[in-house]
């Protein structure tokens, strides 16, 4: 049985949501790798291991939507792990306390950026 274009657009349309979720879920565990790492000083082999997974699961899901999304969306993802990443590598760039907040200021425009064109895409 054919199933129509309005139904194949749906499946479509959720599938598409499945992936940005997993990639946000992805990007969050990165985030607290960054605020285990800056604001209560972890940087053992067991953070080591859990950044390198972490950031590696984060690029497959933002992989996943360069291949299922708009290219706008893509971009956007793109740059939210890119941003994720750097702050794991580097940290926030202020030694201020507390850290965490500095981790979520860092990364807050990205994500702010990602998830509004998502949204947009969705509507």
């Amino acid at each position: 049985m054919r199933r129509s274009a309005r139904e194949r657009a749906e499946a479509r349309r959720a599938e598409r949501v499945t992936h940005l979720v997993d990639f946000l879920a992805a990007v969050q565990e990165a985030e607290r790798v960054a605020v285990d790492r800056y604001h209560h000083n972890l940087a053992d082999d067991q953070w080591q291991a859990r950044a390198k997974e972490s950031i590696d699961r984060m690029w497959v899901a933002q992989k996943t939507i360069h291949m299922l999304c708009e290219s706008e969306v893509n971009e956007a993802a793109r740059r939210l792990a890119s941003d994720v990443q750097g702050v794991i590598r580097k940290g926030p760039g202020d030694p201020a306390e507390p850290q965490d907040e500095k981790v979520w200021a860092y990364i807050r425009p990205s994500r702010r950026a990602f998830l509004d064109v998502v949204r947009d895409h969705l509507a």
